[in-house]
Order: structure tokens, then sequence, then C-alpha cells
């Protein structure tokens, strides 16, 4: 029978949260990370003994990619994830227009990472912390600025914010909690909201299977 959900994984699902509840805004540097590649898996050790943890192939120095961190990645099938990654977590909520989705719980370091699965598969990661960041130094917390004068870089509404995409970054989306739609009506281009919210920063990343 599948898990329900506990409060603590509800709460969870309005973003990623430190397991030591220390307050991301406290400190918003942002260190670029470093790729490096780790076993599958780690020993820690308990009162009871050594004990095998799965590490989703995470590291402190691993990046955010457009194919996802570490071995969680879009496409990916559950019992996959479930053999490579800590899922702490499993049931359903209520989706952006009403319909249920079912989400999982994936421990990534210190980190509780919300997923949202489709077909029995990770169809999207929701990114809410400047942990992972791309190599080139995207994430949370980046400035509107310097996404809008990226390659490609377009601007569409969300169900909750406006989305900046770049073409160097084919899987990932950049949240922002800005008006949908400029005051006098019509689309978000790259230099009227440059010019507008250039200082926003980034609150969410979403990864999703990158379809080129």
């Amino acid at each position: 029978m599948r898990k329900t959900f506990t409060l603590a994984f509800v709460l969870l699902a309005g973003g990623c949260r430190r397991i030591d509840s220390a307050n991301r805004r406290s400190d918003t540097t942002v260190v670029p990370p470093v790729h490096a590649s780790v076993p599958e898996s780690t020993i820690a050790q308990t009162d009871s003994g050594p004990v095998k943890t799965l590490s989703c192939g995470v590291t402190p120095k691993t990046f955010l990619t457009d194919e996802g961190i570490g071995e969680l990645k879009p496409g990916r099938s559950v019992p996959e994830i479930r053999r490579l990654c800590d899922v702490t977590n499993e049931g359903y909520m209520p989706g952006p227009e009403g319909q249920s989705e079912h989400m999982i719980a994936v421990r990534l370091g210190d980190l509780l990472v919300p997923v949202t699965i489709a077909d029995n598969k990770v169809f999207r990661i929701d990114v809410r912390t400047p942990r992972f960041q791309t190599a080139d130094s995207l994430g949370i917390d980046t400035p509107l600025h310097r996404i809008a004068r990226m390659r490609g870089a377009q601007f569409a509404p969300g169900e909750d914010g406006v989305y900046g995409f770049v073409a160097d970054h084919c899987g990932l989306s950049f949240r922002f909690s800005l008006p949908l739609r400029p005051p006098k009506g019509g689309q978000w281009t790259a230099a009227t909201i440059d010019k507008d919210h250039g200082d926003a920063v980034v609150d969410r990343v979403l990864v999703v299977r990158c379809r080129k």
C-alpha cells in the first residue's frame, strides 16, 4: 500500500527544506559547485554499527544540470530511483490545475527535494535551495538581469509566476515571483522584464526532461 503524506512532507511540497531547519534566507551566499563522480552508496556510522546509505550520486560538489541532480533525473523510473536514492515519502498532492499529482520526497545530502511522478517515472524536480547550481552558477537567487541577457532568453507566465528559459539549459526553467504580464498587457520580452524587474531573483527552478 502506498504511503500517504505526513505533515512534514506536506510542508516539504512548498519547497526544499534543510533537515537542520536553518533559515536559507539568512545566508544567500552562493558558491559555484564543481562536478564530481561518486559511488551510488556510502557507509554511515550509527550506534548500532555501519549502515549503507544511498547517496543518489550527490556530494557537496554536485552540479544542477539539464539532466537533473546526481542520479535523480527526469525520465528515470521510480524503482530505479529507489535503488539509487533515499526516497523518504510518497503520496498524492493537488496539482496547479486541481488535478492530483503523484509525488515523492528524495533525500539529496542534507536536503529533501520534492519530485513529481508521471507514468511511474520522474516527471519534474522542484529545486528551491541555492545548494544546487549549474556549472555556470545559475539557480536560486540568480538575478533576473543575468537570465534576461543570456542567449535565447525568453519569459512566459506560469500558474505561480513568470518563468525564464535560456537556450543553454534546455531542461531548466527559472521562476520569478512577478506580475504575469506587463502593466500595459501583452507578453514580457527579455528586454522589458529586465528593464522593469532586473533585480528580481530566481526563487524556484524546475527540472524536466529536455526534448531537443
